[in-house]
C-alpha cells in the first residue's frame, strides 16, 4: 500500500490529522473519487481536488498549504505508483471504498490525532528500514537519505502555529476589530478590509550532547540533527560536553556542516573521552546558564548515562537545572533497545528531575521528539 497512489493519499491524510485538520474516511472517498475526472500528473489540479476535500474549515486552508508542500515534495504519480485495482476497469466507488476502509477509518485517524500514527504521518521516507535502522549503523549513503527527514523533522519543530494573530496585509483571515476601528472615520462608506494571520512562534532550546567514548557513534549523527535545527530555529543554544562543557553555538552559525563537525572536533579536546556529567552540569549552571536559558526554555540533554562522576554532585547540580527551565528532557539512545532499563547510576540520578525520557536511536525516535515538542508548546 505505501507503493500506491492510495496509500500515499492516506499518508497525506494522517499528516494532515497531526496538523490539526480534520479528516475523516469520507473525506478520502470523496479524494479518491476525483481522480476520474482530473489528471494527477497535473499537480495543480491535483491539488486543487485535495483543498476542495479535505479541508472544510476555513481557518485550516493554512495550515493545509504547509503540509501539502512538504508533504508531496516529490511527483504526486511516478511510472512505479498505480491506482490500485480502479485502473483495470472495476468499480471505482467500490474499490476506492474497500481499500481506504482496509488502511484506515475513524478509529486509526483518531488515534493518528492522538499522537500513536506512524512515521508516515508527515510524509517521510517511506523506507521504513531506514527510518526504523540505529544511527549507529547508517552507512555514508544512509545519512544523506535521512538529511531529507531530518529537514522535515526540524521544519516542524521550528515553525508551530500561535493561537495568537498577527497584522498582515496579505493574511488570510479578516481582522473584524481593525476593520472596523479603521473604517469608523468614514462612517457608512468605509471599505478598507484589515487582514490578519496566525503568528509564527519560533522555539527556544538548549541543547546539551554527550560526545565521550560511549557516545561517540550516536553523537557525530545527533550533532548534524543539532546542525539543523540551529540553522533553522535562532534561539537554540548548543553545548557538547564529557569531561569538561563547551559552547558551540558560535560554531554552527556560518559554516556548512562537514565543516562544523570537525571545527567542532578540534575544539572539544575531550571528544570520545570519559564522562564526568555533573561536573559538566556544575560548569553550564555558573558559566552558561544565566545567558543560555530562560524561564520557557525547553532543555534537551543527549547522554546515554553512563557516569564516572560524584552521584551527589550530578543530583545537585540537576536540581539547580529544573529550576532554571520550562521543560527539561533526556534523549538516550539505549531507551531504543529491547529490554532496556535506566540502571547505570548516572541515568537513575537523573530520572527523578526529567519531565521526558526519551529514545534518540533513529529517525522514528526524532519524529517522536518532534511531536513531544509540539504536545509541549501547546
Amino acid at each position: 500500500m505505501p507503493g500506491t497512489m492510495l496509500g500515499r493519499v492516506v499518508g497525506f491524510s494522517r499528516a494532515l490529522h497531526t496538523a490539526g485538520v480534520e479528516v475523516n474516511a469520507g473525506n478520502l472517498i470523496d479524494l479518491c473519487d476525483s481522480f476520474r475526472h482530473i489528471s494527477l500528473h497535473n499537480r495543480s489540479d491535483f491539488y486543487a481536488a485535495a483543498r476542495a476535500t479535505l479541508v472544510s474549515r476555513y481557518d485550516d486552508l493554512e495550515t493545509f498549504d504547509e503540509v501539502f508542500r512538504a508533504f508531496w515534495a516529490r511527483p504526486i504519480l511516478p511510472d512505479d505508483m498505480t491506482l490500485t485495482d480502479t485502473e483495470a476497469g472495476g468499480d471505482p466507488d467500490l474499490d476506492v471504498q474497500a481499500d481506504v476502509n482496509e488502511v484506515v477509518d475513524t478509529a486509526d485517524l483518531q488515534e493518528e490525532a492522538e499522537g500513536e500514527g506512524e512515521s508516515e504521518e508527515v510524509g517521510y521516507s517511506p523506507d521504513e528500514a531506514l527510518m526504523g535502522k540505529d544511527l549507529a549503523a547508517m552507512s555514508d549513503r544512509e545519512i544523506e537519505q535521512a538529511r531529507k527527514v531530518i529537514h522535515e523533522i526540524v521544519n516542524i519543530i521550528a515553525n508551530r502555529r500561535s493561537r495568537r494573530r498577527v497584522p498582515e496585509n496579505r493574511g488570510a483571515e479578516l481582522d473584524f476589530r481593525r476593520t472596523w476601528r479603521r473604517n469608523a472615520i468614514y462612517g457608512s462608506d468605509g471599505v478598507e478590509l484589515m487582514m490578519k494571520r496566525r503568528r509564527i512562534k519560533k522555539t527556544r532550546l538548549m541543547l546539551l550532547c554527550d560526545v565521550s567514548g560511549s557516545m561517540d557513534c550516536y553523537s557525530r549523527f545527533l550533532i548534524r540533527f543539532i546542525y539543523a535545527l540551529k540553522r533553522e530555529i535562532r534561539d537554540v543554544e548548543v553545548g557538547v560536553f564529557s569531561t569538561r562543557m563547551t559552547a558551540i553555538s558560535r560554531l554552527l552559525k556560518t559554516k556548512g556542516i562537514e565543516e562544523s563537525l570537525v571545527e567542532v572536533a578540534d575544539t572539544v579536546h575531550d571528544w570520545a573521552g570519559g564522562t564526568d556529567i555533573g561536573g559538566c552540569l556544575r560548569e553550564f549552571n555558573d558559566q552558561f546558564a544565566r545567558d543560555m536559558l530562560h524561564s520557557r526554555t525547553v532543555m534537551i540533554i543527549v547522554s546515554d548515562g553512563w557516569d564516572r562522576g560524584d552521584p551527589d554532585l550530578m543530583r545537585q547540580e540537576m536540581a539547580r537545572l529544573r529550576k532554571r527551565v520550562h521543560k527539561l528532557m533526556w534523549l538516550n539512545p539505549l531507551l531504543g533497545t529491547p529490554g532496556y532499563q535506566p540502571l547505570c547510576l548516572g541515568m537513575k540520578t537523573a530520572l527523578p528531575y526529567l519531565d521526558y525520557f526519551l529514545p534518540a536511536h533513529n529517525l522514528e525516535s526524532l519524529i517522536q521528539l518532534a511531536r513531544t515538542l509540539r504536545s509541549v508548546w501547546k
